[in-house]
């Protein structure tokens, strides 16, 4: 490929730390995982330098071949300023000017983006939202964000939160979200959140259910999902979680009038059947005329998503 068609990804966040090696087609071409446990900004940072390094020399590529570096981030970013505003995982990263450390090291124009909306532009560009203009992508994981693209260009907002979905108001008297306040979707429909809820229920139940429950291998969501047809407990849980998710859903495709909505995270694991429940919901809640134009898909690009975006804020760089 001609040397403007390469880009390099990093993605420092929830799922650890990576680079990639890519096409400005999207395809990763060489990847290397680096170990992230008990590191603080300047140690991460450098070993994400170093596994750049790694992809680089396994594609037999030199660093001036690279148009660009982009970097997906697990926290909340100034993407103007080039600087993270603090990570969710790591120390050090408050006020931390990342872009310009890796430009100064690598001499290359590097850009940075929120894990969630670097998602969002990975699906909207190669994955499940590829040839839509207006696009709404929700994450649901261990937190849950997501971003908006309209006219085929991320919003950031104001105060650079535009995108964080999970912080919608779903119920005003609902159970207190990370944030601090009450009724957020993160607080129905994170990871942490479904379980909490599923040991509540528990706490409530027969002898014989909650020894079913606590014997094997601990709770999980995808166990609560494989007990949706046979466990009232684990449907009830479900329920309620596609119909805060529906209704989210329903007011963001009402407002923004997207062609797509696309869920990604832990419902890309669990097969098609929540994703059509939450179209379901969609449909029964959204205004009519947005309801029925858009797309509502599971993502394609599973973990890849973040660093996919970055690649491709990299190639525009």
């Amino acid at each position: 490929p001609g040397d403007s068609t390469l880009a390099i990804g990093i993605e420092i966040g929830g799922r650890g730390l990576r680079a990639v090696l890519a096409s400005s087609d999207g395809q990763l071409l060489e990847t290397a995982r680096g170990i992230d446990r008990d590191l603080s900004a300047p140690s991460l940072v450098e070993t994400a330098c170093g596994l750049v390094e790694q992809v680089l020399q396994r594609g037999q590529v030199s660093i001036d071949a690279i148009h660009g570096i982009g970097i997906a981030f697990g926290g909340p970013v100034d993407v103007h300023r080039g600087v993270t505003i603090r990570s969710h995982r790591f120390d050090g990263f408050e006020g931390f000017p990342l872009t310009s450390v890796i430009e100064d090291r690598f001499n290359v124009r590097t850009v940075i983006e929120n894990d969630a909306r670097a998602a969002a532009l990975g699906e909207y560009t190669f994955g499940a939202g590829r040839g839509s203009d207006d696009m709404v992508y929700l994450h649901l994981g261990r937190g849950v964000g997501g971003g908006i693209i309209l006219g085929g260009k991320l919003i950031h907002g104001t105060s650079m939160t535009a995108g964080e979905l999970g912080h919608m108001v779903v119920s005003a008297n609902g159970p207190r979200c990370s944030c601090g306040k009450p009724g957020h979707l993160e607080a129905y429909a994170s990871e942490p959140s479904i379980i909490a809820r599923m040991r509540d229920r528990l706490s409530h139940a027969t002898a014989e259910s909650k020894a079913t429950w606590l014997a094997t291998s601990g709770i999980t969501v995808q166990r609560i999902f494989e007990h949706y047809d046979t466990d009232d407990d684990a449907r009830a849980v479900i329920d309620e979680t596609v119909q805060v998710i529906g209704l989210a859903g329903a007011n963001l495709v009402t407002a923004l009038n997207p062609d797509a909505f696309v869920i990604g995270g832990y419902v890309t694991e669990m097969g098609p059947a929540i994703t059509a429940a939450v179209r379901s919901k969609i449909r029964q809640y959204a205004f009519d005329a947005a309801a029925y134009r858009v797309l509502v898909a599971s993502a394609q690009k599973g973990s890849d998503a973040g660093i996919t975006g970055a690649v491709v804020l990299a190639s525009r760089a």
